[in-house]
């Protein structure tokens, strides 16, 4: 999320530094890079803001090894994923960056959210239950007992797996 501010959002100095790049990313495409500096409390941030569009593109994988979930995932800010098996959609929200990391990285954060998610659930037995199930199956997933689809549907096109 970009900051519109002249003031540092973690503790309100106006000492900040913010600058605006225009950069031609290999596999982005031309983008503006927005960086904000704090100079008081170190407080950085960046986001990346494509100028580009490349179209709707759709990707499944499968994972059915260690290996494929090793993979690393170019996720843009425009991405929907959805889980197939477990029936987890992640749709793109306001706050919404590219992130770059491994298939299993990705999968830890959704278990742990999951987790944390749980605890509304707690007076709701079924779909408490539901919760562990996904929870269980993520797990089995990364310990290469299960399979999972993963499906990216990006408007722009900027999202891939390498």
């Amino acid at each position: 999320m970009i900051i519109l501010t002249d003031s540092c959002p973690v503790c309100n100095s106006k000492d900040v530094e913010i600058k605006t790049i225009e950069y031609d990313f290999p596999e982005i495409g031309k983008s503006l890079l927005y960086v904000f500096k704090c100079n008081s409390c170190s407080y950085k941030t960046f986001e990346i803001i494509p100028l580009e569009d490349r179209g709707y593109i759709k990707i499944e994988y499968k994972i059915d090894n260690k290996e494929k979930a090793r993979k690393l995932f170019l996720k843009s800010p425009y991405a929907k994923v959805i889980l197939k098996e477990i029936e987890i959609e992640i749709t793109p929200g306001i706050e919404s960056k590219f992130e770059i990391r491994a298939i299993d990285d990705f999968l830890i954060n959704i278990k742990n959210n999951l987790e944390r998610f749980k605890i509304l659930y707690s007076d709701d037995k079924e779909k408490y239950d539901k919760i562990i199930e996904k929870i269980n199956y993520i797990e089995d997933v990364l310990n290469n007992k299960k399979e999972l689809t993963i499906i990216i549907e990006d408007e722009k096109g900027l999202s891939k797996i390498y």
